[in-house]
């Protein structure tokens, strides 16, 4: 069994692309494995949560540290709690198929970044540069309310802009500094290792024919 996607490489040239089962589990495998290792465990919980059917993994990702939530579509009024959880589901395909990231819907992140529905912004899914890995580090930063994740100029929830541009300006967010996301040991880990991009073919050169 395998799975396929459009990819559009760096020249242009969009393709359709494949990848096995057996090497859909393995990219996950090894990035699981490296977010397990990339972060403190005094600051970010990382548990395996039962998958459903049609789920290739279901991860509970919870910070430590303080932050602010929303507790319905209506609320537009941040209150502060200790720590914040998202759940994350991988879907069979990955890491061609995308990610998706969610709170609950009556405690979720507020962040420009949350739809009133509690679920988060994905970036666009690029396949080879988008992974778990991508999407957890995010989800983490912005649960302390880091600018440095932040979407201004494509907000799924415009209502806190103001809010979190004043608290950011006020020396408020991030609550903690960032850093102490991350395991100590993290700049000593190897490479990830992920599924092998396809060859890229260069454009013709001008003036040849072919």
């Amino acid at each position: 069994m395998s799975y396929s996607t459009n990819y559009t490489d760096e020249y242009g040239h969009t393709r359709e692309v494949s990848i096995t089962k057996e090497d859909s589990a393995e990219a996950l495998k090894n990035d699981y494995l490296e977010i397990i290792r990339k972060y403190d465990p005094r600051y970010v919980t990382i548990r395996r949560v039962q998958a459903k059917p049609g789920e290739a993994m279901h991860l509970s990702v919870t910070v430590r540290a303080p932050s602010h939530y929303l507790s319905s579509k209506e609320d537009s009024s941040p209150k502060a709690c200790a720590s914040m959880t998202a759940d994350i589901i991988c879907y069979p395909g990955y890491p061609l198929k995308s990610v998706s990231a969610a709170y609950a819907s009556d405690h979720y992140l507020a962040s420009p970044n949350v739809f009133r529905s509690g679920r988060a912004c994905i970036d666009t899914w690029i396949p080879f540069t988008s992974s778990l890995t991508t999407v957890v580090d995010k989800l983490v930063r912005d649960m302390i309310h880091d600018p440095g994740v932040t979407r201004y100029d494509s907000m799924a929830n415009s209502g806190m802009e103001n809010w979190h541009r004043d608290g950011v300006a006020a020396g408020r967010f991030p609550t903690i500094q960032p850093k102490l996301l991350y395991a100590p040991e993290m700049t000593a880990l190897p490479p990830r290792r992920t599924a092998v991009k396809p060859p890229v073919t260069p454009p013709p050169l001008p003036g040849r024919n072919h």
